[in-house]
């Protein structure tokens, strides 16, 4: 491929975000071995969003994977939020669907490239971009376009992850080249160490919150699947060819502490305003 796959449209759209089924089993391991069970990201970033956007709202998600925020918010919307989900994937919109049930009877939803939104210029109130800015070929563009939708007062609401997220997994993953491959893309790409410098062309009020809760493993299968999910379909057989010594490995640290701390790095960026020349 002509780029690299955590930008590479086609990979994403075809086969890492075709369908919900890898994003689901990273999650999974987050929701289960959270040393905070009690409060969730979802909740969290909820809490924060409430204290920004009001009762009525024109609300736009680009890159909405399969929903979780509204899933798991779902009582707490209030009535007057008239919301549009978008992806570039038709696949995990679909998956989206099915996880919100009956709520996805309140959202439009939409096919989107996030660098090209097919929406006219100071339309939403509110523009969610979570989790996928890193994905993106050109994030200026795409900033230009969040930005361009968004009314004057709009607020941006951007999760991401810090240059250290998650590192014990590429410790564990050892020769998939294609999952330690990850340990420099935030850095490279849209982080919470450079998120802020990004933003600033386009934003005057810029936040950043993080989100603490790492991880305590006390089962091997989950990073297995964790490290699986994040290949290709031609990476999944080096990782098959790799998993008995990772799970020797894997299983060597949890009965030697009782378990495996995965360290996480993750926040929220909240912008607002606009400059006079955008």
């Amino acid at each position: 491929m002509s780029s690299p796959r955590h930008t590479n449209q086609q990979y994403l759209k075809n086969e890492q975000y075709n369908s919900a089924s890898n994003l689901s089993a990273r999650i999974r391991l987050h929701q289960d071995y959270g040393m905070h069970p009690e409060r969730s990201l979802m909740d969290w970033q909820f809490d924060h969003i409430l204290q920004h956007v009001s009762d009525t709202a024109n609300v736009l998600e680009v890159g909405t994977g399969r929903g979780d925020l509204w899933h798991e918010n779902e009582a707490r919307i209030p009535a007057g939020w008239d919301m549009t989900l978008t992806d570039l994937s038709a696949g995990m919109l679909e998956d989206n669907r099915k996880l919100l049930g009956s709520l996805a009877e309140r959202m439009q939803y939409d096919v989107v490239d996030a660098m090209q939104i097919p929406y006219a210029d100071n339309s939403f109130d509110v523009v969610f971009a979570n989790y996928m800015l890193y994905h993106v070929p050109d994030r200026e563009q795409t900033l230009r376009e969040i930005r361009r939708v968004l009314k004057p007062d709009g607020v941006l609401f951007a999760c991401t992850n810090g240059d250290n997220h998650m590192g014990m997994i590429y410790v564990l993953a050892g020769q998939v080249d294609e999952v330690t491959a990850w340990e420099t893309v935030f850095k490279r790409t849209f982080s919470l160490q450079n998120g802020t410098a990004q933003l600033m062309p386009h934003f005057s009020d810029i936040r950043m919150v993080q989100f603490h809760n790492d991880l305590w493993v006390t089962d091997t299968q989950p990073i297995i699947d964790y490290i699986a999910s994040m290949v290709s379909l031609d990476g999944k057989n080096i990782v098959a060819n790799h998993e008995a010594e990772m799970r020797k490995d894997i299983d060597a640290r949890i009965a030697r502490d009782e378990g495996i701390l995965i360290k996480k790095e993750t926040g929220l960026f909240i912008a607002q305003g606009a400059f006079d020349s955008e």
